[in-house]
């Protein structure tokens, strides 16, 4: 698998609307990240970015060290799972899996035939003529599922002799001067010198914009570095022996053999005949992640790929894609819009607003500790509340309601502390729904502070209830077991902890910390 490197990675149209502003980010090895944000925020601009779908303005995209800003997308290694599936609607699940092998050259090693190695390779051409056989018969008799169980241990049987067959291909694989490496180096920097001579004829020309010459002045000098590196690479390769490999189509036996190994991982073996028209949501999204599979890319995009999907088959595939990561060590990229998506399957999250990055952190702490007003109201079901009030340098103050009282929350020493700068300014305090409790709640007990509300009604999510209310004039969501007997008319006593409270500034938005 592979790592990334953004680097002030910009994207500008043609019609000067900017979707992405200044995105960095390193993602590590087997890694899977997921872009969250609402829609139009950038998210899928910046995964086509990756993809070469989309050019870069400006900025520097790095996967294993090696700038990709001007290598071609089907140069880069990496396979796309997208929100529409993308099936071929006359293949079979194994053509459409097949067909992704079929168009590409794939580097393979180059090594030394022996005995073995042959042995291996015989007996699997003719396990597969077995398996091939028995799986055609089993289509004729509907689908037999004893002859589909037989030919699935058959490939099991072929996938460890070809496994076996890998590690003979390591240790005999040849060491030297890996030439087509040194060509695709060459090329790459005859490339990067077409562009700067073009850059500096425009800018010899002059009559540009002063931001315009300055963009120009910035390629040069990123292209520039860009072919420093690419020196110094193919310095290395000309003088340097290393493992060799040499770019080739797969050989339909070759092809057999990855298409059942994903097919395996993606419970499809039995399905391997049939029309995408036959299958059901979630097993079309397998078939299109096994399409990225056999590839075996450096990275895996994928682009809302659940959004086509009933709630329960989303839950369900969730859990199949997280599976599958597990197994493959993929490095992924996973763009959503979903936040419950994002806080279940992410090792870290990206949250995205207008093109900018709000906040990059593991799931715990973007819920514990968000960053801005705009995570905190993002992630969370139902969304954290929000009043607005004044800080009068030992309580946080609401304004007076119509006919009622002023509330008021009572703070710590700390918190005090926290909010010395902002004495007599109005601030925001957020709270989570759940982290409030009204009476039946055994934390109640536990709470130190209490204010009295009406409960306007009540919305039941089974084993949760979510309580509308007001405070101050101020709408106030509270979060509360099904079970409680709460009714629309219900005088509530809620309590909170002093910990459960967040502060922003209400002009920056920022967290108060």
């Amino acid at each position: 698998m592979a790592s990334l490197l953004f680097k002030n990675i910009n994207k500008v149209y043609d019609n000067d609307v900017q979707a992405v502003f200044d995105f960095c980010l390193e993602i590590k090895d087997k890694e899977f990240i997921v872009f969250v944000g609402p829609s139009g925020c950038g998210k899928s601009t910046t995964l086509r970015m990756v993809a070469g779908l989309e050019s870069i303005t400006s900025g520097e995209l790095y996967i294993d060290n090696v700038l990709i800003n001007n290598i071609e997308p089907k140069e880069r290694n990496i396979a796309m799972v997208f929100q529409n599936y993308a099936l071929y609607p006359h293949m079979s699940v194994y053509g459409n899996m097949a067909f992704a092998l079929e168009l590409r050259k794939v580097p393979c090693p180059v090594y030394e035939e022996n005995e073995e190695l042959i042995a291996l390779k015989n007996e699997n051409k003719e396990l597969i003529k077995q398996a091939k056989a028995m799986r055609k018969k089993a289509k004729k008799k509907n689908e037999d599922k004893s002859l589909l169980d037989e030919a699935s241990k058959i490939y099991d049987k072929i996938i460890e002799n070809d496994n076996k067959a890998q590690k003979l291909i390591e240790a005999n694989q040849k060491v030297g001067i890996y030439e087509e490496k040194i060509k695709d180096l060459e090329y790459q920097v005859k490339v990067l010198d077409n562009d700067i001579a073009k850059h500096n004829k425009y800018l010899a020309k002059g009559g540009f914009t002063e931001e315009a010459t300055k963009a120009l002045h910035d390629g040069v000098e990123q292209k520039t570095a860009q072919k420093e590196d690419l020196l110094k690479q193919l310095e290395y390769y000309k003088t340097n022996e290393v493992p060799l490999f040499k770019s080739r189509k797969l050989s339909r036996y070759e092809m057999d053999i990855e298409i059942n190994k994903a097919a395996k991982i993606l419970d499809l073996e039995r399905y391997l005949f049939r029309k995408p028209s036959a299958l059901s949501g979630g097993q079309r999204q397998r078939v299109a992640l096994g399409r990225c599979i056999v590839r075996n890319p450096k990275v895996f995009l994928m682009d809302e790929p659940l959004s086509n999907l009933d709630a329960k088959l989303r839950v369900q595939t969730r859990g199949e894609i997280l599976n599958i990561h597990k197994k493959v060590n993929a490095t992924t990229i996973y763009v959503t819009h979903d936040q419950t998506e994002a806080m279940t399957m992410a090792d870290r999250i990206v949250v995205m607003k207008d093109g900018l990055t709000q906040q990059i952190d593991t799931p715990n702490e973007i819920y514990n500790n968000p960053s801005n007003i705009f995570v905190a109201g993002f992630i969370g079901n139902p969304a954290m509340n929000f009043l607005t009030g004044r800080f009068d340098g030992k309580n946080f103050c609401l304004d007076e309601e119509e006919g009622g009282g002023k509330a008021s929350f009572k703070l710590s020493a700390e918190q005090i502390k926290t909010l010395e700068g902002y004495k007599d300014k109005e601030i925001v305090v957020g709270i989570r729904p759940e982290h409030l409790y009204v009476k039946g709640d055994y934390k109640l007990e536990n709470c130190h502070n209490y204010f009295e509300v009406n409960c306007e009604f009540r919305e039941l999510l089974g084993y949760d209830s979510v309580v509308h209310t007001h405070l101050s004039g101020q709408t106030l969501l509270i979060k509360v077991d099904s079970v409680k007997n709460v009714k629309s008319g219900d005088n509530l006593v809620v309590g909170y902890n002093d910990e459960s409270l967040y502060f922003f500034d209400k002009d920056s938005t920022n967290r108060i910390r």
